[in-house]
C-alpha cells in the first residue's frame, strides 16, 4: 500500500507556498500532508487544526516548539524546512520520509533480530545527541515516532515539552507522556533531562527485540506502577542486548549510559556504517526492507488541480413520516455543541483556506436489509425534482468589533473578540444582547459551556464564569480542554487524562489516565459514570471517585465521543465501526462495519458523535450517513455523499442535517434515508461555521451572524 492518499474535495490545495498531493496521515494536533515545494522537492507539511490554533496559549507554545525544531540539525532527525506557525493555518514542513513507522513494522512484521536492533538503536542515540545539542528534550520517544527508511531511521517530533509544558494538568502534577516509556523521575514530577531520553530508548530497544514493552501492557497506571517498583521483564532479548537496555532503563538517572557512551556501545555490531549514514536496506529485517522499498517505488501524485466551479441538482424523494421505534434517554452531560464549527474544523475546514468553489455533487442513498447491501448495488431510485429548504430566518444582527460565534447553549449564543478580549452573550431565540463583557487577558474565545457555566481562555489563564452574567467564578493556567458540567463538577479530557474540577473552585478533585488515544472532548457524563476512551478502550469512570468501573476493548481505535442513550453507549472506530455497550457492565451489545468506495480506513479522518433520536442511532463516517436500531443494531439504511467528508451531524422533527466544507446544508428523510433538499445558506464568501441546535442553524455570513430555523 502507499504511504499517501489521495485528496478529496474538502483538502485545501496548498499551504504557504507547497501545493498538496495526498494525504500522509493524522494525528491530535491535525492533519499531515504530502506537498510539493516550487522546485518540486516533497515535503510532508502537518497543519494544525483550528481548534487548537484558535487557542492563544496553544499557538504561543506551538511557535516555542517550532523555534526548538529548528534548532535541531544532524543524522536520522526529520528536518524541518519551513513554517508558520503563527500563519492560519499554523503550519509546519519537514523532509518527507517515505517509508513507515516502527509501531506499524512491529505490529505488522514482528520483533527485530539483534543485530537490526542494535543498528536502529546506534542511529536513534545519533538522532538523541542532535536533538540534545540543540538544548532540547525529546520527551516522548516511542516507536509511532521514529519513522523507517532505507537509509537509516528517523525520529519526530521533538519538543512535545514545548507544547505541553505551563498548563494546568503539569501544576497539578499530572505527567504527560506514554505510559512505559515515561522515567521514573518523570512519574514523581521530578525535573527532567537527557537521561529520560535514554531511559525511553532502552524501552524502545526492549520493545523492538521482543515485541512488547519491558513494563508489559495494560491499563496506563498500572504499568506506571511497574516502571516505578519493579524491575524490566528483559527475558526476551540477547544477553548482550538486555544488558544494555537495563542499564538505559536504570531508575536512578545518574545510573544511565550517557548517550555518547550508548552510541559507541550500539556501534560495536557488525554491519554498522561509522560515517553516520545507511545506504542501503539491509540494516532492516527483509519484510520491513520489502515493505519500504514497495512504497519507494509507488509513484508520487502531481500536486492538486483547483476544483472547477459547478452547482449541482438536486435530487429528490418524497417526504415520510420520522421512524416509529422505541425512545431512548439521552440525558448526559457532555461536550456542548457537537454540531458546531469545531467538528467540522477538526475535518477540514482551515482558517483562510475556505474553498470558495460550489463543487458539483451527487448522492447516493440505500436502503439496507438485515445484513446490509453491498456499496455495488444499486440504490432505490429517486425522482429527480426541485425543492428549497424549508428555512426561515429567524433573526440577523452585526458582528461588531471584530465579534466571532464561539458557542450555542443553553439557549444563549457566545461571541469573543479575540484580541480585543470582548465576550458578549446573546438570547438564540431573537438575538439580542444578554450581557456583555471585558475579559482580563487578550486573545480570548469562549470554549465551551453547559450547565449554567460557560468556559473561556484569555491569556494564559482558563476561565470559568456565570453563563447567566458572564461573571468570573474561578480561573486556572490555560490548557486547551471542551469541559462539561454535571452537578457540582466540571469535566473535561486533556492531554490523554480525564480529569474532573470542583465547579466552585476550580479544584481538581481527581484524574484518569486515558493514554495517548484521548481527545479532547471525547466523553458524556450521565448520573455516576463519565465515559470516554483512549486508543481501543472505552472505560466507564467513577464520577465520585475517578476509579475505573469496566473497559472495553474496541477492535479498532475509537475516534468519537461516545453518546449515551438509556443504558447504552454507543462510540465510533477510524475501521468504520459503530460501536453498542450495555453502560451497566461494560458488554459489547452490537457493532456494525461498513467499508464504502469512497471510504479509506488508512486515511479515515474519523467520525462525528453519533446521535440517538427515536430509537434509531445515526452515525457519520466521512462521506456516509448510516441509521441502525439503537436496540439491535439493524441496520436501517446507508447514504453516501460523493463530494468528500461531512460534518455537524444532527436530527430533528424526522430530519437527519449535515453540513460539508463548502458551505452547503444537506436534509435527508430520517426514515428512508432519502435526500429532501439541499441549499447553501451563505450569502457571502466567508468560511462556512454553523452551528445546528434543536433544528436551527446560527452562522457567520460575512459580517453579520444569522440564525435560520430549519423546522417550520
Amino acid at each position: 500500500m502507499a504511504a499517501f492518499a489521495p485528496l478529496t474535495s474538502g483538502d485545501p490545495e496548498q499551504v504557504g507556498r507547497y501545493r498538496l498531493a495526498g494525504r500522509l496521515g493524522q494525528g491530535g494536533m491535525g492533519r499531515v500532508y504530502l506537498a510539493r515545494s516550487p522546485s518540486g522537492r516533497m515535503v510532508a507539511v502537518k497543519v494544525v487544526r483550528a481548534t487548537l490554533a484558535d487557542d492563544p496559549g496553544f499557538r504561543r507554545r506551538f511557535v516555542r516548539e517550532v523555534a526548538a525544531a529548528r534548532r535541531v540539525s544532524g543524522f536520522f532527525t526529520a528536518a524541518v524546512v519551513d513554517a508558520a506557525p503563527e500563519g492560519r493555518p499554523a503550519w509546519l514542513a519537514t523532509e518527507y520520509v517515505p517509508g513507515l513507522s516502527l509501531a506499524d513494522a512491529l505490529a505488522k512484521h514482528g520483533a527485530w533480530p539483534e543485530q537490526a536492533v542494535r543498528q536502529l538503536g546506534a542511529a536513534l542515540a545519533e538522532a538523541l545527541g542532535a536533538i540534545h545539542r540543540a538544548g532540547v528534550v525529546h520527551r516522548d520517544l516511542k516507536p509511532s515516532n521514529v519513522l523507517l527508511a532505507a537509509d537509516g531511521p528517523r525520529v519526530i517530533d521533538f519538543g512535545i515539552s514545548v507544547a505541553a509544558e505551563d498548563t494546568l494538568l503539569t501544576e497539578a502534577g499530572v505527567v504527560i507522556g506514554t505510559p512505559g516509556f515515561i522515567p521514573p523521575e518523570q512519574l514523581r514530577g521530578e525535573k527532567t533531562g537527557p537521561a529520560a531520553d535514554v531511559f525511553a530508548l532502552g524501552a524502545v530497544l526492549a520493545y523492538t527485540a521482543a515485541g512488547t514493552g519491558p513494563f508489559g501492557n495494560g491499563a496506563g497506571h498500572a504499568v506506571n506502577y511497574r516502571v516505578m517498583h519493579e524491575e524490566p521483564d528483559l527475558g526476551g532479548l540477547p544477553s548482550g542486548l538486555a544488558e544494555v537496555a537495563a542499564r538505559c532503563l536504570a531508575k536512578n538517572p545518574d545510573n544511565r549510559p550517557a548517550v555518547p557512551e550508548l552510541l559507541k556501545e550500539l556501534a560495536q555490531v557488525p554491519g554498522h556504517r561509522p560515517d553516520g549514514h545507511f545506504t542501503e536496506a539491509d540494516w532492516l529485517p527483509g519484510p520491513v526492507a520489502d515493505a519500504i522499498a514497495h512504497i519507494q517505488a509507488t509513484p508520487l501524485p502531481d500536486a492538486a488541480a483547483p476544483a472547477q466551479e459547478e452547482r449541482a441538482t438536486l435530487k429528490l424523494a418524497p417526504e415520510t413520516a420520522p421512524p416509529a421505534a422505541e425512545p431512548a434517554d439521552a440525558s448526559a452531560a457532555a461536550p456542548p455543541a457537537p454540531s458546531g464549527p469545531r467538528r467540522l474544523a477538526r475535518r477540514r475546514v482551515l482558517a483562510g483556506l475556505a474553498i470558495a468553489a460550489t463543487l458539483a455533487i451527487g448522492t447516493t442513498t440505500a436502503l439496507l436489509n438485515d445484513r446490509g447491501r453491498g456499496d455495488d448495488e444499486k440504490p432505490p431510485s429517486t425522482p429527480k425534482a426541485k425543492a428549497k429548504a424549508k428555512a426561515k430566518q429567524l433573526w440577523s444582527r452585526p458582528l461588531d468589533g471584530g465579534l466571532t460565534l464561539d458557542a450555542v447553549a443553553d439557549g444563549a449564543v457566545y461571541l469573543s473578540s479575540g484580541v480585543r478580549g470582548t465576550l458578549q452573550a446573546l438570547d438564540a431565540r431573537d438575538g439580542s444582547r444578554l450581557w456583555q463583557r471585558q475579559a482580563e487577558g487578550d486573545q480570548t474565545s469562549v470554549v465551551s459551556a453547559s450547565g449554567g457555566t460557560l468556559f473561556y481562555i484569555s491569556g494564559r489563564a482558563l476561565y470559568a464564569a456565570d453563563a447567566d452574567s458572564g461573571e468570573t467564578r474561578w480561573k486556572a493556567k490555560s490548557i486547551l480542554t471542551v469541559p462539561a458540567t454535571l452537578d457540582d463538577a466540571a469535566y473535561s479530557v486533556i492531554v490523554g487524562f480525564l480529569m474532573a474540577q470542583d465547579l466552585g473552585t476550580g479544584k481538581i478533585l481527581w484524574t484518569y489516565h486515558l493514554g495517548a488515544g484521548a481527545l479532547e472532548g471525547q466523553f458524556a457524563v450521565v448520573g455516576s459514570r463519565a465515559y470516554t476512551h483512549g486508543d481501543r478502550e472505552l472505560y466507564a469512570v467513577n464520577t465520585g471517585t475517578g476509579k475505573k468501573q469496566w473497559t472495553y476493548e474496541a477492535d479498532s481505535a475509537l475516534i468519537t465521543a461516545p453518546a449515551v442513550a438509556g443504558s447504552m453507549v454507543f462510540c465510533g472506530g477510524r475501521n468504520g465501526t459503530l460501536y453498542a455497550v450495555d453502560g451497566r457492565t461494560g458488554k459489547e451489545a452490537w457493532k456494525r462495519g461498513f467499508a464504502g468506495k469512497l471510504w479509506n480506513p488508512r486515511i479515515a479522518s474519523g467520525a462525528d458523535t453519533p446521535v440517538v433520536a427515536d430509537g434509531v442511532v445515526y452515525f457519520e463516517n466521512d462521506a456516509y450517513v448510516s441509521a441502525f436500531d439503537a436496540r439491535t443494531g439493524k441496520p436501517l439504511w446507508r447514504h453516501r455523499q460523493d463530494t468528500g467528508e461531512i460534518a455537524t451531524l444532527s436530527v430533528a422533527a424526522g430530519t437527519v442535517y449535515f453540513t460539508n466544507e463548502t458551505g452547503t446544508l444537506y436534509a435527508l428523510d430520517a426514515r428512508s434515508g432519502r435526500p429532501k433538499w439541499q441549499e447553501n445558506l451563505m450569502t457571502s464568501s466567508g468560511q462556512w461555521r454553523p452551528y445546528i441546535v434543536n433544528g436551527t442553524v446560527y452562522f457567520e455570513d460575512g459580517d453579520r451572524l444569522r440564525a435560520v430555523s430549519l423546522v417550520n
